[in-house]
């Protein structure tokens, strides 16, 4: 159980890496057609407005082709935000199972344990001898099992 838990861990930082993978958070908020330290394009002067704060046809296509790009990226970023999110959901559900069938085994043996415990009662009724001398003849027993075990 301790190693799937690990290799979990190992998936979840992996994709973790992919997720936010050359994602800068410097980034300006300016038009520019690069990705260099100042936000301008290595080579190439800052996108600068006309008179009337347009852009011209190139800067505006070199923008858009740089938007497609960006939005392949955050469509790969929310497929495997998705993948993330059916996987968390199915260790939800293995893990709500299995605290079921946990719960319902510890119901069967506390059931068991209390008739064990009551036909117990009931032997030391018949035999005339008290619970206590049952309940120290047990522990003696378990005892001498324990000693036998460990040496």
């Amino acid at each position: 159980m301790s190693s799937s838990r690990f290799t979990s861990t190992l998936h979840q930082r992996d994709a973790r890496t992919q997720l936010f993978d050359g994602y800068d958070v410097s980034r300006s908020s300016s038009p520019s057609l690069g990705n260099s330290s100042n936000g301008t394009p290595s080579g190439f002067r800052a996108a600068t407005p006309n008179s009337r704060g347009q852009y011209s046809d190139s800067v505006m296509s070199g923008l858009e082709s740089q938007n497609d790009h960006e939005m392949e990226g955050l469509t790969a970023r929310v497929r495997l935000l998705k993948d993330i999110t059916v996987k968390i959901g199915e260790e939800v559900r293995d893990s709500t199972k299995l605290m079921g069938n946990l719960e319902n085994g510890f119901d069967s043996t506390r059931v068991r344990l209390k008739g064990t415990f009551n036909r117990m009662m009931r032997m030391a009724e018949r035999s005339g001898v008290g619970w206590r001398v049952w309940a120290g003849f047990f522990c003696f027993v378990m005892l001498l099992f324990f000693w036998v075990w460990k040496f």
